[in-house]
C-alpha cells in the first residue's frame, strides 16, 4: 500500500503500475542502473577497467535490458 502511495504522490499514471510485469520490470531496470553505476565508480576508483569491472558492467546492461523487456511485454 505505501509503494501504491509512493507512486501515486510521483503523479504515475496507474495503470501502468496495475501490471506486475511492469512492477518487475522497473525492479529489475533500477537493479541494472545501479550494477552499471557500481561498475562505473569501481572503475574510476581502480583507476582503470580490469575484467571484473567489465563484467559488471555488460551484467548491469543485460539486467537493465530485461527490465526494459520485461515493461515492454
Amino acid at each position: 500500500m505505501a509503494l501504491a502511495l509512493l507512486f501515486a504522490a510521483a503523479g504515475v499514471p496507474g495503470s501502468f503500475w496495475d501490471s506486475p510485469s511492469n512492477v518487475s520490470g522497473v525492479i529489475w531496470l533500477l537493479i541494472g542502473l545501479a550494477g552499471i553505476g557500481f561498475s562505473l565508480v569501481l572503475g574510476k576508483a581502480l583507476k582503470r577497467f580490469n575484467p571484473l569491472v567489465w563484467i559488471l558492467l555488460l551484467v548491469g546492461i543485460a539486467i537493465g535490458l530485461y527490465g526494459a523487456w520485461r515493461m515492454a511485454s
